[in-house]
């Protein structure tokens, strides 16, 4: 894999150290003057290049690609050129999930690198919050995770935004959180953006490597690497590798039943059907996480010490998932609810490890359907 150094010039500027950019535009045809140039750039040293279009303007962009001059077939059929649509990103399923979204990104990042690229340049057009107006404080919390994820990463995003079409409020809280923006065609720094703490970056290195690697593989001095933090600082924070995996397991990023159980409620089924849609949620989440599995799961597989920390973390969280579908089944009418909640945690975990195994979320489509037959054969009050 090529590891020469890269530029990334925008609007004529080199973005330094920046990988997350808010660029601003008056209209389409600025867009492409400043962005054109830095596709060509990356494509001509290596990078991959994913640039996520209005489904409307993906033709215009294939064919002002094309008048480049590149070879428009080789980049794309080599997967270094791909001209995705808001249908199969941002709006995949019709409505923006910010969760499913960051995952989105992440796989496509990580594919570039399976695809042998070093490098992958994505560029986000944002119109699409226009036309569905009540995202906004959704699209805001996805743009400061992004900017997170970003920072352990090589890779650039780039996410534009048309000033003709976003209100002036609008505009003034997306460049809250961007750490840099391209404004009438010069890149300004956000200082009001401010760079996340020390602790914060350590666990979102742990995040990623210890979901990537495991617990075991992972080494003290890849965290600190990863979070750009001295050894020293490191261990004022946590005097230990294991006060770490504990912090880890306790950190809302971690704790995967509160996204899915968001998602479940934003329904509003009857209660007689949450629970088979709590099964459909879990194999979405699965897919859209990249079929990790459970962390709690996982933890306990790894850690196997009984004296360690982490495992009187895992115990509670296991019980946290085990209450929650336990007052499923109550709230539905079912007799001996702490039994059948039991037996339906056992198809929610039985799914979870099955899915990093077979690549696919159907294992929780199973355990739906076995969870139906469970509840037909079971007494209600």
């Amino acid at each position: 894999m090529d590891t020469s150094p890269r530029t990334f010039r925008l609007g004529g500027e080199d973005l330094g150290g920046h990988r997350h950019v808010c660029a601003l535009f008056d209209g389409s045809d600025e867009a492409y003057q400043f962005l054109m140039p830095f596709i060509v750039e990356g494509l001509a040293q290596g990078d991959r290049v994913v640039h996520i279009v209005d489904p409307r303007a993906r033709d215009s962009e294939l064919r002002r690609l094309g008048e480049t001059g590149m070879d428009l077939v080789a980049v794309m059929d080599s997967h270094q050129l791909e001209v995705p649509t808001w249908a199969e990103s941002y709006l995949r399923g019709g409505r923006f999930d910010r969760f499913a979204q960051l995952a989105y990104i992440g796989q496509s990042l990580s594919r570039g690198n399976g695809y042998g690229f070093p490098v992958t340049r994505l560029i986000g057009c944002l119109d699409w919050a226009v036309e569905t107006p009540t995202v906004t404080r959704d699209l805001l919390r996805y743009e400061a995770r992004l900017d997170e994820l970003l920072r352990r990463r090589s890779d650039v995003v780039i996410c534009t935004y048309d000033l003709n079409r976003h209100s002036a409020r609008t505009i003034a809280e997306v460049l809250g959180v961007h750490p840099v923006a391209l404004v009438s065609g010069l890149l300004r720094t956000n200082v009001s953006a401010a760079r996340p703490s020390a602790r914060d970056r350590i666990l979102a290195a742990a995040l990623q490597l210890f979901y990537d690697m495991g617990i075991q593989a992972t080494g003290v001095d890849s965290i600190i690497q990863a979070a750009g933090v001295a050894k020293a600082t490191f261990y004022r924070h946590f005097p230990s590798k294991d006060d770490l995996v504990v912090a880890w397991l306790r950190d809302p990023h971690t704790r995967w039943l509160e996204r899915v159980r968001l998602r479940v409620e934003a329904h509003q089924a009857e209660a007689t059907e949450v629970i088979p849609l709590f099964f459909e949620v879990l194999a979405d989440w699965l897919e859209t996480e990249g079929y990790r599995g459970c962390p709690y799961l996982n933890s306990a597989a790894e850690i196997t010490q009984l004296a360690h920390p982490a495992r009187v973390v895992v115990t509670e969280y296991l019980q946290e998932v085990e209450d929650y579908l336990v007052d499923l089944v109550a709230a539905a009418g079912y007799r001996d609810a702490r039994a059948l909640g039991l037996e339906l945690h056992v198809l929610t975990a039985g799914a979870m490890a099955l899915a990093p195994a077979r690549r696919s979320g159907a294992a929780a489509l199973t355990a739906r359907d076995a969870a139906r037959r469970l509840l037909d054969g079971a007494e209600r009050d």
